[in-house]
């Protein structure tokens, strides 16, 4: 599948800061190593949460923890590990991150010999402290519907969420998510701004049969008065990603 690698950089300047602001996202190939690092497009800000989902590529492999070049903690979503015939995908997460955060690595728990699919998004206007909203969800070996689906767990949360799902998919890939108001990536799905409710991304495009994992979570909002603050006191930073399906 990483034969299939193509490459889109974009960056968007000018962008009004509002609640559970994408400052980037973006998925690197990570080479064999038992510690495989990962280098950010851009610093990252004081106060965002950063969301690492790795994936390993070889069986029997998990990440057994995620650090970065400030010094910050990382914590597991609980129950959101998954697994597809042997790989595992995680969820990883960082709240109120240091700032100026360029680096992170991937602790493997053996040598990854095929290398590792990982992804990031840095999220602005999260909740400072106790982020995470409940245990996450996961889907292990799935397998598609006659007609391509792939439907993801189902996940009740408490507050006004942004919700994502990490997924791994046999080819040909999904090309889009239901219901609408989810937005669709290469590697991970997900929702903005959610009210309290029970959330359970489908995708489509597949191909029947085809085998699938997917890990969820999801990450409550920083109250109004914090968001208020923060937009006052932060310049628009722009987006930038880099995606790489596979």
């Amino acid at each position: 599948m990483i034969k299939r690698l193509l490459t889109l950089l974009f960056l968007c300047g000018g962008m009004h800061l509002s609640a559970q602001t994408i400052r980037q996202e973006f998925v690197s190939i990570g080479a064999p190593a038992d510690v495989v690092d990962m280098d950010l497009p851009k610093p990252s800000a004081k106060g965002s949460t950063l969301i690492a989902m790795p994936g390993p590529i070889s069986a029997g492999i998990k990440v057994t923890s995620v650090t970065d070049n400030k010094g910050d903690t990382f914590k597991e979503v609980p129950g959101a590990a998954s697994l597809a015939e042997g790989k595992s995908l995680q969820i990883f997460y960082c709240e109120n991150c240091n700032g100026e955060v360029t680096e992170l690595k991937f602790h493997m728990s053996a040598f990854a010999k095929n290398g590792s699919i990982n992804t990031l998004l840095e999220v602005a206007d999260l909740a400072p402290s106790t982020v995470l909203d409940g245990s996450g969800a996961e889907v292990s070996d799935g397998t598609a519907t006659s007609d391509g689906f792939e439907v993801g767990p189902s996940l009740t949360t408490t507050a006004n969420d942004f919700v994502i799902a990490r997924y791994s998919s046999a080819s040909p890939l999904p090309k889009s998510v239901s219901p609408a108001a989810w937005t669709y990536k290469t590697t991970h799905v997900y929702l903005q701004k959610s009210a309290p409710g029970t959330y359970q991304p489908k995708l489509a495009g597949g191909k029947a049969g085809n085998k699938f994992s997917m890990s969820m979570a999801a990450f409550k909002a920083a109250s109004p008065d914090a968001q208020a603050a923060n937009a006052q006191g932060t310049s628009s930073p722009g987006v930038g990603a880099r995606y790489f399906p596979h």
